[in-house]
């Protein structure tokens, strides 16, 4: 038990840490490289927080659980929806301009639709290739639209480099690489925090079966939780909302698309993708086109509502 307690307390510790650098880092290089904040959090952030769901749902698909792997995917898309932003609403409102119902919500919501439902009759080998074509089409429309109106992006001058081009594209590698060194705390120590808790709900008693639908999910949630507020804290709501978004997309169609082709099969305990899922994961869409058609922030209130309605979905699956 000590040794559990050691993995959650110090895993913690490193993820807050790496988290704040990973930020940071990935504001400034959006801000070099003149794409907007919300396309670095989605493709950047939301993607290399989703690592943690990608080794853990890929590697129970590939070992003949594929159970275990699409419950985690599911798990993980409603606590970024519900989870992630309603508890990072009590750090502070996270605005949530209108323009996201447009474009950002839709993309997100195309891939955890079409995840759930290839999921419903179990995966098929082509259903994956599907998926990592939309996961393709996905990054290039984010992009895009990343790039749209930024008259700071140029094209690549054959002339030489000057003094202030060199320093600065140092900065950006420089950038890079507290990215990826980042990720990797972040993704490691997420990880240790997992296998730490699921080892105390193991002495604690706790069934496995809830074990799975609850710990695993939540923390392989715990990047995106933190990278959320630690954004907020530094007055970076953009890479909040790219951060969940992303995290959908990623894990929409680019785990589905891993589980589909080196894992495919049918699931024993189809609960999970049972219509209390899709109710639950309606009803935190709703609440987000509600709160981006408003002009008030996300504050406590809708928090508290996500809060809520991401616990009645976990008690009841976990019953």
């Amino acid at each position: 038990m000590l040794i559990d307690l050691l993995f959650v307390t110090l895993g913690i510790v490193v993820l807050v840490k790496s988290a704040d650098f990973l930020v940071e880092s990935s504001s400034d290089l959006a801000t070099k490289l003149g794409v907007s904040a919300v396309v670095v959090g989605a493709i950047i952030v939301g993607f290399g927080t989703s690592m943690p769901e990608m080794a853990v749902s890929t590697t129970a698909a590939v070992r003949g659980d594929i159970d275990l792997g699409i419950g985690n995917v599911i798990g993980s898309i409603i606590a970024n929806l519900t989870l992630v932003l309603g508890a990072t609403t009590f750090a502070a409102n996270i605005p949530l301009p209108r323009y996201f119902i447009k474009f950002h919500i839709p993309l997100s919501m195309n891939a955890v639709f079409w995840f759930f439902v290839f999921a419903q009759n179990g995966f098929m080998r082509y259903e994956g290739f599907i998926l990592l074509g939309m996961l393709i089409i996905s990054l290039w429309l984010m992009l895009r639209d990343g790039k749209k109106g930024r008259s700071t992006f140029a094209a690549p001058s054959q002339e030489p480099l000057t003094q202030s081009q060199r320093t600065e594209k140092r900065a950006q590698i420089l950038d890079g690489l507290v990215i990826m060194s980042s990720l990797v705390g972040v993704i490691g120590s997420s990880y240790f925090i997992t296998e730490g808790a699921i080892g105390l709900a193991e002495k604690w008693g706790v069934g496995s079966g809830f074990v799975g639908a609850s710990l695993v999910a939540i923390g392989t949630s715990l990047p995106e939780l933190v990278a959320s507020i630690v954004a907020l804290r530094k007055g970076k709501s953009e890479i909040i909302i790219g951060t969940i978004l992303g995290s959908n997309v990623f894990n929409g169609v680019a785990i589905g698309a891993a589980i589909g082709i080196l894992g495919p099969g049918e699931m024993i305990d189809a609960k999970i993708i049972g219509w209390l899922s899709a109710l639950t994961i309606l009803l935190a869409a709703v609440t987000w086109c509600l709160k981006s058609l408003s002009p008030k922030p996300v504050g406590k209130l809708a928090g508290f509502m996500l809060l809520s309605i991401y616990m009645f979905w976990l008690v009841v699956v976990g019953i």
